[in-house]
């Protein structure tokens, strides 16, 4: 008789017999393939796909097909048995019975199915119909700890592209599969290991099944579910993540132990030991009480906080013991490793805001009236970028490839939408000022120094200096130069916004910035960009930004960020008043105008709406001081005028 045996977590484990040879874990957001192994980009094959993977079978198949048999580079046990070879078919089908002959159809259903062979392993309801869809195959890492990845890249599934992958791994036996990449939310799926027609073991929600990962091409947003050989044991808690900061200021110990434990356990966990380690030392030990099913996770704050004697490099190792009373059946994943850096030469942190936006999408007004007037009159050490999008609609008229491509590198599918360094990814309007001094407060460990930022007619040149502060630890880094037009009017469409600040022009050299090595305390690095704007959207060349950063592509986190006004050297008549220095900004109740050699001139101030709020002139005088304190906190466009000359900066009016 067969059973179906189903634990009560968010994430089940379906099994149609009565002794369980597999179980898996549900990994929701490892932010990484597992084990980190394949850190390759995910793309079509001829498409942006490394060339180091081999094709194995070729899109097109209008019918299901089978590829060709494929040894598998290691020994690899199935089931309890040894295989040496595989075949995949097109509809997403893995089998270790080669002999199999008729591919299962495109149309899943649920395991196990008379339709699929024995010994197999299930992404089925892919599909291989596009010219583009090809299965693809490679071996990483070293011996005895490879993976062999069976790849379906670019595939279909209605009328959407879909990325997974079936891994195999080395001495473990284990076998994953990995869910990659959608260009929307694919449903249908069958997934799970079947043993024969009566017997398999499947991913809650197949045949239903739903992508879950994002549209980034990067592993970062993958999510897989990792098959284990043998019975799930009853306690097996792991602590999977940490969330202390890799760079830690010494004057701002002690210093909590954070992160999170996950419960692969088949019994609830109520309490538990909290260890922690510095360099080997002797563990630093607590009792927990918890309510933690199976499955759950658990965030954990160590009861006894971390105090350094002094500044240096620290590894840091968490893990839990004397679960429920109980030792833990799984030691092999218990602990976390991780390294802390204790400094004390930081920078301050220029927090960047990049906004995807539009003038066709409603929504997005309230967003950028937020952040504009709302949140950035009462901040400081900021950068911001927005990004002009292709939709709703037609989309703003100031949209460009760049913008879109950027948006595409965060995997946004819908807009309004804010990254704060890269890591707060919400609506503007959601934004406040709270959310912003949580991560202006983070330290930097890196700096700039803008030398040139200069633009003769249409052309811009950019130099600066990257100032390395603390070592950064190994990671893809990339150097992001933008040119931002300060305030623009001529991309109004039809979500009521008149205005819009800090508009991105150019990307140098293109979105994808540049790479950046040689992150160690005491380097120096320059940097130099030249672009030509005659053909940009740029309304006015006196009214431009250079907003600089430096990324991690792998964590998409903004190591710290820079601006500078563009100085215009050469060009129109009306630059000549574009050097006139405005400050305190923000200002409370004045602010300053100096125009240097210019005595005669007339200054108006304009809200967001395009309505006059002020006006003044002056004569026989290189300053003046501006009265404000009967105006509302906001955005103003301050307009300085003499003669047939005109500067327009922007202020912000704080309360």
């Amino acid at each position: 008789m067969n059973k179906i045996y189903r634990s009560f977590a968010a994430l089940l484990l379906s099994v149609s017999i009565g002794f369980s040879q597999y179980y898996y874990i549900p990994q929701t957001s490892p932010g990484q393939n597992p084990g980190g192994l394949n850190t390759l980009d995910e793309f079509p094959l001829g498409g942006g796909l490394s060339n180091t993977w081999t094709s194995i079978l070729s899109g097109g198949n209008s019918a299901p097909a089978w590829s060709s048999v494929e040894t598998i580079p290691f020994s690899f046990s199935f089931n309890g048995n040894a295989v040496t070879s595989y075949k995949a078919s097109s509809s997403g089908v893995v089998t270790f019975s080669t002999s199999a002959t008729t591919a299962p159809s495109y149309t899943s259903s649920a395991l196990p199915s008379a339709s699929i062979p024995n010994n197999s392993v299930c992404v089925w309801g892919i599909e291989g119909t596009g010219g583009n869809d090809n299965i693809v195959t490679q071996t990483f890492g070293t011996a005895p700890n490879r993976q062999h990845w069976i790849f379906f890249a670019s595939y279909t599934k209605g009328n959407a592209w879909t990325y997974w992958s079936v891994v195999l791994e080395e001495t473990t036996n284990k076998i994953y599969i990995v869910d990659q990449r959608h260009a929307s939310t694919v449903n249908g799926i069958s997934a799970g290991i079947q043993i024969d027609a009566s017997t398999a073991y499947t991913v809650a929600g197949s045949p239903n099944l739903a992508s879950a990962a994002g549209g980034d091409a990067t592993p970062t947003d993958n999510v897989y579910y990792e098959f284990i050989p043998g019975t799930q044991p009853q306690y097996d808690l792991s602590a999977t993540s940490q969330s202390v900061s890799a760079f830690l200021n010494f004057s701002n110990a002690p210093f909590n132990i954070t992160g999170e434990l996950t419960n692969y356990g088949s019994a609830a966990v109520t309490s538990f030991d909290l260890n922690y380690t510095v360099n080997g030392g002797s563990p630093v030990t607590a009792p927990i009480t918890a309510n933690l099913a199976s499955y759950g996770s658990y965030n954990f704050t160590h009861p006894t906080a971390w105090n350094p004697s002094a500044t240096g490099t620290y590894n840091i190792e968490v893990w839990a013991t004397n679960i429920n009373g109980n030792p833990d059946e799984n030691t092999a994943n218990d602990r976390i490793n991780f390294t802390v850096n204790v400094v004390d030469n930081f920078a301050v942190r220029q927090t960047l805001m990049e906004v995807f936006t539009s003038s066709t999408c409603p929504p997005c007004r309230p967003g950028n009236e937020n952040m504009d007037l709302n949140v950035v009159p009462n901040i400081t050490d900021y950068t911001i970028v927005k990004y002009q999008q292709d939709f709703p609609g037609a989309g703003d008229p100031y949209v460009t490839p760049e913008a879109v491509n950027r948006r595409g590198y965060y995997g946004i599918n819908s807009i309004p939408r804010m990254e704060i360094d890269g890591q707060w990814d919400q609506n503007a309007a959601s934004l406040t000022v709270p959310i912003f001094n949580q991560f202006q407060a983070i330290p930097a460990f890196l700096d700039f120094t803008i030398n040139k930022a200069e633009v003769a007619n249409s052309t811009v040149d950019i130099d600066y200096d990257v100032n390395i502060l603390e070592d950064y630890p190994a990671g893809n880094y990339r150097v992001q130069t933008v040119v931002v037009e300060n305030r623009t009017t001529g991309n109004v469409a039809n979500n009521g916004e008149t205005e819009f600040f800090y508009v991105m022009m150019d990307m140098m050299p293109d979105e994808n910035g540049s790479p950046i090595s040689g992150l160690t305390k005491g380097n120096t690095i320059n940097i130099t960009e030249t672009a030509d704007l005659a053909s940009s959207f740029v309304e006015e060349f006196y009214d431009l930004k250079v907003v600089v950063w430096v990324e991690n592509t792998q964590t998409k986190e903004v190591m710290n960020s820079a601006w500078a006004t563009i100085v215009q050297t050469v060009g129109t008549e009306e630059n000549a008043l574009a050097s006139a220095s405005i400050y305190p900004n923000p200002a409370q109740d004045f602010f300053t105008i100096e125009l240097g050699d210019r005595s005669n001139f007339t200054v108006e101030v304009v809200n967001t709406t395009g309505q006059q709020v002020l006006v003044a002139d002056y004569q026989e005088t290189q300053s003046a001081t501006i009265n404000t304190s009967t105006l509302s906190p906001g955005v103003y466009m301050v307009n300085v005028i003499s003669g047939n000359e005109k500067t327009t900066q922007r202020v912000v009016i704080s309360q």
